[in-house]
């Protein structure tokens, strides 16, 4: 099966967890064959202060996380959730995995480490679906793919630019009334041209497109928070959130690099959100 990986963050009323998800078993799941739940959890308050000591764990734990998935060769990895104090790795497996003598093994190789595991018959996959995203949290996963790909094709992403957010509307006056809290709020509306097919794209049900942007950098956790500003917004409103996109920056060098052409000509990459809920990147 093709591997569907997700990354988000996610709030609950005592702490922060980071989630990484496989959501591509969310249509097959529950699997008959593989109904216990199995969880590997690092207490993470012994892991040292100073930058070597993280990243000598961070490396010890990337290691861990593939021997595991080496030894647990008849379960299949959901995913982990990281918090200040502890990392957990779950899977599911045929019933009886959390005895695996292979497990243990991996485990005892990892002495200094306060490592706890635990396994329950989980048949209807309850816990995994507990961990899928929501549709907010799906736009938060599509953000981190959107930045990882800005970033691997060398954008700055510290340096500010205007970013737009496309937002899309049942009718006319919603679309309107939403634009002036916008403005009130510091977004700019995007006056749109008639050819401007990009800036136009609608919906089925949602016909009025309304173009709006900042003038911010890209970072994620400056997108996450834009996007969730805006989901909120637009709650009840009739209105839905469809994506974002920017001009890349580049150092001086990268610029030189692209051969003389106009920046901003090519590199404005919008990633909109399909109807099925995975996002593509489009470029302008």
């Amino acid at each position: 099966m093709t591997e569907d990986w997700g990354f988000f963050e996610r709030r609950t009323d005592t702490e922060l967890m980071r989630i990484l998800i496989n959501c591509e078993w969310r249509t097959d799941a529950p699997l008959d064959r593989l109904p216990e739940l199995l969880s590997v959890t690092v207490n993470l308050y012994s892991v040292g202060k100073s930058r070597a000591a993280r990243q000598d764990a961070v490396a010890r734990l990337t290691r861990l996380e593939a021997e595991l998935e080496q030894a647990l060769t008849d379960a299949v990895y959901i995913g982990r959730i990281n918090t200040p104090s502890r990392l957990e790795y779950y899977y599911y497996g045929r019933e009886g995995t959390g005895g695996l003598p292979q497990l243990r093994e991996v485990l005892g190789r990892y002495p200094d480490l306060r490592i706890q595991a635990y396994s329950k018959l989980d048949s209807d996959w309850s816990f995994y679906r507990y961990l899928l995203p929501n549709d907010l949290e799906e736009l938060l996963i599509h953000n981190a793919q959107m930045v990882y790909a800005l970033v691997h094709k060398g954008d700055k992403i510290e340096k500010p630019r205007n970013v737009y957010h496309w937002l899309l509307f049942k009718d006319s006056g919603n679309r309107d009334h939403i634009g002036q809290k916008l403005k009130r709020l510091g977004y700019r509306i995007e006056e749109m041209k008639p050819d401007e097919t990009k800036l136009g794209e609608t919906k089925p049900g949602f016909p009025y497109p309304l173009v709006i942007s900042r003038y911010e950098d890209v970072k994620l956790e400056t997108i996450n928070g834009r996007v969730q500003e805006l989901y909120s917004l637009l709650r009840g409103s009739g209105g839905i959130y469809d994506g974002w996109g920017s001009v890349m920056k580049h150092t001086a060098l990268q610029r030189l690099r692209i051969g003389g052409k106009r920046l901003f000509d090519a590199l404005l990459s919008v990633f909109r959100k399909d109807t099925a809920g995975s996002g593509s990147v489009k470029r302008q």
